[in-house]
């Protein structure tokens, strides 16, 4: 069953119908959320949170958009409101998960040091070109949908998509 077909399922009774969709989309919301909130547990949070939300709102769904886009949108507007109440706190990334313990210690740190620079440069993007290029690389959402979680309109988030990779290169290239 698609999620359509799972919302329809759950606003006739059907309690599974928004397991199913839960067990769907859980992992990857709880991903995205890690990227923006950079804490395992918070994510975890929010998540739940979203989750919540949608249940408690899927009755009033009006299906403008996909079941997706919409718990995106409401993830999202969650983890600004955290943002906003949060006191900012290093933490660090573990770009070493990232890096291949059979390389040689030299190529090793250095490939650390790049994605610890990318991970920087990435999060002094403007808000919304980062969740932009965030939510087009990790969800793989089409411009449209990220328009709808974000605000704006589809060729916005590819203009926002287009300069934060324009930005990054130009971030990237002057560390080298």
């Amino acid at each position: 069953m698609d999620d359509a077909d799972l919302v329809k399922a759950f606003r006739r009774g059907d309690e599974k119908a928004f397991s199913a969709l839960v067990k769907k989309h859980a992992k990857p919301l709880t991903m995205m959320l890690l990227r923006i909130v950079r804490d395992p547990e918070e994510a975890k949070d929010l998540s739940q949170t979203a989750f919540l939300k949608a249940y408690e709102g899927l009755p009033r769904f009006m299906s403008a958009s996909s079941f997706k886009t919409w718990l995106y949108k409401i993830a999202l507007n969650a983890a600004r409101d955290q943002l906003r109440r949060a006191k900012p706190v290093f933490v660090p990334e573990a770009a070493d998960r990232l890096v291949d313990p059979a390389e040689p210690p030299g190529e090793r740190l250095d490939k650390a040091r790049y994605l610890e620079r990318m991970r920087r440069a990435v999060d002094e993007l403007p808000e919304k070109q980062r969740l932009t290029l965030q939510l087009r690389i990790y969800e793989e959402l089409d411009y449209r949908e990220i328009a709808k979680i974000v605000g704006g309109t589809a060729s916005g988030a590819r203009a926002n998509f287009f300069q934060a990779t324009r930005t990054l290169r130009q971030k990237l290239r002057s560390l080298k």
